[in-house]
């Protein structure tokens, strides 16, 4: 069995923090979101700035991996090119479903 590239290890780790990343805001939209406390009269709370600081993240995330994804496909090795373009898929599935998945956690979270 032939191991994998250095680029294809940095593609792996990528996917894992960007899938992670993205399980976990949908699990704090749903499950710590609508427990978090908002002052009286004010439009946004705690709860909002975390889950702002989490989208960027995985858009800085996100960022990082098209770049990495762009070398690697320029320079890599093959196993490491056949690595980035499933690593830009990923992303590209995650971005697409996000809105929809958004939605289903905060509706999960309200109706609990």
């Amino acid at each position: 069995m032939m191991g994998l590239t250095k680029g294809s290890k940095v593609v792996l780790v990528l996917a894992v923090l960007s899938i992670a990343l993205f399980l976990y805001m949908l699990y704090f939209r749903a499950f710590i979101y609508a427990d978090m406390y908002i002052a009286p009269d004010e439009p946004y709370g705690i709860s909002d700035i975390i889950e702002l600081l989490l989208g960027a993240v995985f858009i800085l995330l996100s960022l990082v991996s098209v770049v990495v994804s762009l070398v690697l496909f320029i320079r890599g090795a093959t196993q490491s090119k056949v690595w980035a373009v499933g690593l830009v898929i990923t992303h590209a599935v995650m971005y697409l479903s996000f809105v929809s998945m958004h939605a289903l956690a905060a509706s999960y979270g309200s109706a609990s």
